[in-house]
């Protein structure tokens, strides 16, 4: 899902950067004639585009990078609403003092809500940690878990695992976080990136957690690593 919106943004951004695709550009769209005539609509498409396009590189980068993703998408976000606001102004053909200032509001409460947007459903981390007592489960906007080795009953790696229902938590194109419950296991802790090709189910003596990587691979490692561990 990341990448089509990726795509999408670019495209629009590509399009705006050619001086074209006017109607796109959020409250000048719905500007009357009279108030379309303050600005030089192509140079205006060409400003809202390079804004558009540094944002466009910053979701890139959080496809790419994970967490340093994270700081350069905002940051591009912040450049990007910068050069709206202030380039937009360039291309006005009246003083600046007469500037229509809902069309920049507009624009870069489009770019915001869009930003928060692309937060919420494409970003999400899971950390496991085995320190020397315990493994630390956490991720992003859900609560750590501690479990320690002693409490383990049993472990089991799967790749037909059902996480059935969220009760609260994170469930986003990214990542699959906290409380969740199916038939098999009845209430359980998930710590999983969405759509995982396999699972560690872990069962203790409080209940049972699950864990998974962003691959197969990877999360057969985890459980051959756990799996030494309590040896």
């Amino acid at each position: 899902m990341g990448i089509i919106l990726f795509i999408i943004f670019l495209i629009v951004s590509l399009l705006l950067l050619m001086g074209k695709g006017s109607f796109l550009i959020a409250g000048y769209n719905t500007a009357s004639a009279k108030e379309k005539a303050q600005y030089n609509e192509k140079k205006l498409c060409r400003i809202v585009g390079v804004g558009l396009l540094i944002v466009t590189l910053g979701i890139g980068s959080l496809m790419i990078f994970d967490f340093l993703g994270l700081y350069l998408m905002v940051g591009s976000f912040l450049i990007g609403i910068a050069i709206i606001l202030i380039g937009s102004q360039f291309a006005s053909i009246v003083p600046v003092k007469k500037i229509n200032r809902s069309l920049i509001g507009s624009m870069i409460a489009v770019l915001l809500i869009s930003g928060l947007i692309y937060f919420v459903m494409f970003t999400g981390n899971i950390q496991i940690e085995y320190q020397s007592t315990s493994l630390h489960l956490s991720g992003s906007l859900v609560s750590d878990s501690q479990v320690n080795y002693e409490d383990i009953v049993q472990i089991e790696y799967r790749e037909d695992f059902d996480v059935g229902r969220k009760k609260n938590g994170v469930n986003n194109a990214k990542i699959e976080a906290g409380r969740y419950e199916n038939d098999e296991l009845g209430t359980y802790r998930l710590y999983s990136y969405t759509n995982s090709p396999a699972y560690v189910l872990i069962e203790t003596k409080e209940g049972w957690y699950v864990i998974s990587d962003q691959t197969e691979k990877q999360t057969f490692k985890l459980y051959q690593k756990l799996q030494s561990t309590l040896k």
